[in-house]
């Protein structure tokens, strides 16, 4: 979003002062803030939610805002019951992130059961009469009934749902900070010389998030004065007789043969494998990253780290749940909220300098 000049120096001012908090510290309320600095509350807010798209600070219904970077953390006086339930759909990411859940609370002394299921019918028989302190939900992307959440919530004294963002459910949320994903990822490349970035990512339901995604990417850009406006690439998700590549290569040579100067680097966000990426480039002609330095916003695994990557691992993941989880069962009293999990920037070999050499 561009801001005016009393509103961007309002801006800069705040993320000097709260950067130098440490993680989780609460900050002042928008009315303590706007008196502060003399300003009007409704540019306090303004400077509040740019510093959010930024992703230094995080907000909670009922608590307040806090410098991101820490999650809540506190011990439970007792051993809980803890129920994992994840979709039956096979995804090796989520299986991982649910075995090392189970290894984290397992550690710490909790009773664990991990269920899947397929349909709600299924998940109730499994459960039976319920009487679980907590439920941690890994749901499925695209689809969550709303009749299997209040299922859930009927049998656990309090739900998390890891990896999908729900308004107004009563629950708590644990969720990868997208907005500063985004900052990273075009941090580095401006770092490398880079001011012409474009975007690729999937066409795919809202429940995905790549909608916000694209937003952020925009808004970061053009706050950026210094920065070209980049092309967006959106691959629609391919049939039986395409691969991936080759619809990022089709994207590719589309926009070259409509006039569009091609970017010297890429933010990639969605399901691409790092074999796709490297793949769509070199069959449109280009090299990475000789000719297109790519970060992508992705899960870190083995196979990704090939790429530069801004993510995080499975384990990663799970601890932060695992923290979540304790921290709930010490304050069963505190509303529901946001909570959001901070990504980390993983060098590969696919983002080269533009000022001499490659990162």
């Amino acid at each position: 979003m561009s801001e005016s000049p009393d509103n961007q120096t309002l801006i800069d001012a705040l993320r000097d002062e709260f950067s130098k908090l440490s993680g989780g510290s609460r900050l002042p309320t928008i009315r303590e803030i706007a008196a502060q600095y003399g300003v009007s509350q409704f540019g306090a807010q303004r400077a509040f939610e740019a510093l959010k798209e930024e992703g230094l600070i995080q907000s909670f219904v009922g608590r307040g805002s806090f410098t991101a970077g820490a999650r809540p953390v506190a011990s439970p006086s007792q051993r809980a019951r803890v129920l994992i339930v994840s979709h039956a759909t096979p995804s090796f990411r989520g299986a991982e992130i649910a075995e090392h859940m189970l290894s984290f609370l397992n550690a710490s002394q909790h009773k664990t059961i991990h269920v899947s299921y397929t349909d709600v019918d299924d998940l109730s028989d499994l459960l039976g009469r319920g009487g679980f302190d907590i439920c941690v939900l890994q749901p499925r992307r695209s689809v969550l009934p709303v009749e299997a959440l209040e299922l859930l919530k009927s049998k656990a004294k309090h739900m998390i749902v890891e990896g999908r963002q729900l308004e107004l459910m009563d629950v708590d949320v644990f969720l990868r900070n997208r907005a500063k994903s985004m900052a990273i990822a075009l941090h580095h490349l401006r770092s490398l010389g880079h001011s012409h970035i474009g975007f690729i990512t999937e066409r795919l339901d809202t429940a995905a998030g790549y909608g916000e995604v694209e937003n952020l990417f925009n808004q970061m850009l053009s706050a950026d004065p210094d920065m070209q406006e980049g092309p967006v690439l959106r691959i629609s998700e391919p049939d039986q007789s395409q691969a991936l590549s080759e619809l990022i290569a089709e994207g590719l040579n589309e926009a070259r043969d409509a006039g569009v100067s091609l970017p010297t680097a890429y933010i990639v966000s969605g399901r691409f494998q790092a074999g796709d990426i490297r793949q769509g480039f070199g069959a449109a002609g280009l090299s990475v990253p000789t000719d297109a330095s790519i970060v992508h916003l992705r899960a870190v695994s083995d196979e990704s780290r090939t790429l530069t990557t801004v993510g995080r691992s499975a384990r990663h993941v799970a601890q932060g749940v695992v923290e979540l989880v304790n921290w709930r069962l010490a304050n069963p009293g505190e509303p529901s909220g946001l909570v959001l999990d901070d990504p980390a920037l993983e060098v590969g070999e696919s983002s080269r300098s533009l000022l001499g050499g490659t990162s």
